[in-house]
């Protein structure tokens, strides 16, 4: 006879079902009785998931976005009652927009400690001000969002979510559990080991007519974002393009590393100014507008395609893309496609403007390095000569994870080493996620050199002591690079834009901008045993680089503290026309 098992066992077992590895808790006293299962599982021998305690709401759905960006699996998440559930809402909304699988559940109580139920939680009982309970407050923030009506529904209730999770499009999928139905013994029936919903595939005429485009076109343009969140999909772009003559421009923000950076392909991050001549743009996957503003900025003479597993970014507010061909399906099986149909099709003639675009990417990369290797001795540190240091000293294992803003064009554009799985991107649904992120890229592939690369107005934004405290309990430590320019940039930048002979920038009362006295970082580390450092000397960048990678060897958290200048002096000169 089988024993009797707790709501909260019923819970596992299901996410044992459906190939769930890592649950990331944020403590609540409602999980108490899943903290139970977990220790009879572990008594038991009974093989997973993994709870990893992440001490902070903003490390947890972080690290859950991570891991799930890393592996492509669904990411498991725990917070307590509706007060985590909203602290953590900023970064579900992250997962949102980027299609991020994660299932994020939340104490609920159907009894708030009435009848039976003397005993539900703490917070119960004090704090009975939730209104609708915390599934609606995650409605926004998730593909769907929703609680549990009856014990017998948990294990087929927490299956759907998974699935849901997992289905095109992918994303967060919340569920508010009740303390009564994980802490009783189950009447829920189990069902058997169900398969993922198989993800949708773009229609094949619709391939056929985007090949045909991309083989008359003269001046094609692909613009990328997402893709190489598969990286056997990266190589089938570059062969697409190389077939088609096609210039790939990786959107502002890019997830990944969608396109080699050293290609003679790559047309950079900027896309407007390849806009007025293309006469065919296929838009590859991309979360964020492709071009800016989208209807004013719209390719005057080119046909434009659209391929997304949601093309018509149906739940954000304005899309503006005017598509000729919205093709919906999976980018990666979409660009395989579109390989197959070049490669056995005729050859296509090389365009003449070709070589010009080519000479023109080169120039482009060529000017980018040489000015970080002038920017060798400058004094504050130049953000260029960083990102050279960490473009020559990092490992071929390296994965950057990367939260920051303004220096963040500037290490697209020098860390040219960087391949397919070598980079996160952390900060498209807003700030304070990044530790979290690097943690769970850490999670996901532990024998690999993790570095989390930030701002310091983005590290304020973060919790560093929970993510500090996770590298020294589990023995996962990272490197922290902040770049220190000791203010909010893009701040002032705002303040440039909109009053650039105003008095905030005359009389240099800049409020909201300004981080000083500027807070000694590095100091941090060593709170958790790690290894800090202040680098203020550009001849001690890679020196102090490779002290940090060192120190992550030997088991220990790093944090460099990278004194910069105002990258903004440069980067307007950066930006070349096509």
């Amino acid at each position: 006879m089988v024993a009797p098992q707790s709501g909260a066992e019923v819970f596992l077992q299901v996410l044992r079902n459906m190939g769930v590895e890592k649950i990331f808790g944020c403590s609540g006293t409602e999980w108490a009785p899943l903290w139970e299962a977990l220790a009879r599982q572990q008594v038991e021998g009974i093989p997973g998931p993994d709870y990893l305690l992440a001490r902070h709401e903003d490390t947890t759905i972080g690290m859950a976005i991570g891991y799930a960006k890393a592996t492509g699996k669904l990411a498991v998440a725990l917070v307590h009652s509706s007060v985590g559930a909203s602290r953590m809402l900023m970064g579900l909304r992250g997962a949102y927009q980027e299609r991020v699988p994660i299932l994020l559940c939340s104490g609920d109580s159907i009894s708030f400690g009435e009848g039976d139920n003397k005993w539900v939680g703490f917070h119960w009982g004090r704090y009975l001000a939730d209104y609708g309970g915390p599934a609606r407050y995650m409605e926004p923030a998730t593909k769907s969002s929703f609680g549990l009506n009856h014990s017998t529904l948990l294990a087929g209730t927490v299956q759907r979510a998974c699935q849901m999770a997992k289905t095109a499009p992918e994303g967060p999928v919340f569920l508010a559990l009740p303390f009564e139905y994980l802490a009783k013994e189950s009447d829920s029936p189990i069902l058997p080991v169900s398969s993922y919903t198989m993800n949708a595939w773009p229609d094949p005429a619709g391939v056929q007519e985007v090949a045909a485009l991309l083989k008359a076109a003269e001046k094609p343009l692909i613009v990328v974002e997402r893709l190489g969140r598969d990286q056997a999909a990266v190589q089938d772009l570059v062969r697409v393009a190389e077939l088609s003559g096609a210039i790939v421009v990786e959107s502002q923000h890019p997830e990944y590393v969608n396109f080699p950076r050293d290609h003679d392909l790559h047309g950079g991050f900027i896309v407007n100014p390849y806009l007025p001549e293309t006469d065919f743009v296929l838009v590859l996957d991309v979360v964020g507008p492709a071009w800016f503003p989208e209807t004013e900025e719209h390719p005057p003479h080119a046909k434009v395609a659209v391929l997304s597993e949601d093309p018509l970014r149906e739940r954000v507010p304005f899309y503006g893309i005017a598509a000729d061909i919205n093709l919906q399906g999976r980018a990666d099986a979409g660009v395989a496609e579109l390989r197959r149909i070049l490669e056995q099709g005729e050859a296509k003639a090389p365009s003449a403007h070709l070589p010009e675009r080519i000479a023109h990417n080169r120039a482009r990369r060529d000017l980018w390095q040489a000015d970080a290797m002038a920017a060798s001795s400058s004094t504050p540190i130049d953000t260029r000569w960083l990102c050279q240091q960490l473009n020559e000293t990092m490992s071929d294992d390296v994965v950057i994870v990367d939260e920051t803003i303004i220096a963040n064009f500037t290490l697209m554009h020098v860390m040219d080493r960087l391949g397919p799985g070598q980079y996160v991107n952390a900060m498209n649904g807003g700030l304070g996620t990044g530790l979290g992120a690097a943690l769970g890229v850490k999670v996901a592939e532990p024998d690999k050199q993790v570095i989390a690369i930030m701002g310091d107005g983005t590290f304020n934004y973060n919790a560093p002591l929970p993510a500090l405290s996770y590298c020294q309990e589990y023995g996962a430590p990272i490197t922290i690079i902040i770049v220190n320019n000791s203010c909010y940039r893009a701040m002032k930048m705002a303040l440039e834009e909109v009053s650039p002979e105003g008095v905030a920038l005359s009389t240099g009362n800049l409020f909201g901008c300004d981080l000083d006295p500027s807070v000694d970082y590095e100091k941090l580390a060593e709170l958790v045993g790690g290894y800090g450092e202040k680098v203020s000397d550009p001849a001690e960048v890679g020196p102090a680089l490779a002290r940090a990678f060192d120190a992550n060897r030997n088991g220990k958290a790093a944090i460099l503290n990278v004194l910069v200048g105002d990258d903004m002096q440069y980067l307007g000169n950066m930006v070349h026309p096509a």
